[in-house]
């Protein structure tokens, strides 16, 4: 399970620790660069400098506020790709939901946890606004969009879609039945047979026999 002191510190090192405690002060609590600055002990100046920062990698926005007259104030908070980066519940309560079903399904988990991966197909290409119909490259391009990227080779007239980070490793590596939603996952976006043959251990590593048109078991 991920130790809050160490998500902390690894925020810190990616971003700088004046970053990393800027992310944090802003969590729930949108404030200007003033108030920032009031709350870390540094001018707003410097403040306002690692906010363009963190703006530009997509982590911090800003709304204009108007109190009156002079000039308007930038009240800033984080976005939520940057709420998900300082949050470390995902894997632990993904785990736990994950037991529950286990023990109140009694060994009926594969057809749910089947359900759960097309909607998270359907989900995606929502999301992206993918109108094409399934295919392997459909398949690539939302393998990728889960955060790591991805390629295909071939196994005869199979192909392999394979990549180094699985996506839910987190808990992957303690519970690899979750590989059979990533697998309903590429089944569905690419719209064929699929067969997941992840790697397991302390690094998993997601790997996929796709079955070519028209060889469907």
């Amino acid at each position: 399970m991920a130790n809050p002191s160490d998500r902390n510190r690894s925020i810190d090192g990616v971003f700088g620790d004046s970053r990393g405690r800027l992310l944090r002060e802003l969590c729930g609590r949108p404030q200007t660069a003033v108030e920032l600055a009031e709350r870390v002990g540094t001018s707003s100046n410097a403040v306002r400098v690692h906010l363009d920062g963190l703006r530009a990698a997509g982590l911090v926005q800003f709304e204009v506020l108007r109190r009156g007259v002079g000039k308007p104030t930038h009240l800033f908070s984080l976005t939520a790709t940057a709420e998900n980066l300082l949050s470390t519940a995902y894997a632990p309560a993904l785990q736990a939901l994950f037991d529950t079903l286990s023990d109140r399904l009694d060994g009926e988990l594969r057809p749910v946890l089947r359900q759960a991966g097309e909607a998270l197909s359907a989900h995606y290409r929502d999301r992206g606004k993918r109108s094409a119909r399934p295919s392997l490259a459909a398949a690539l391009m939302m393998l990728e969009a889960l955060g790591s990227p991805a390629r295909v080779g071939r196994r005869g007239s199979d192909h392999v879609l394979s990549n180094q980070c699985c996506p839910l490793s987190a808990i992957t590596r303690e519970t690899p039945e979750m590989c059979g939603l990533m697998e309903a996952f590429v089944s569905a976006a690419s719209g064929l047979e699929t067969h997941e043959q992840c790697a397991r251990g302390l690094h998993p590593r997601c790997s996929f026999l796709v079955k070519s048109a028209g060889q469907h078991r």
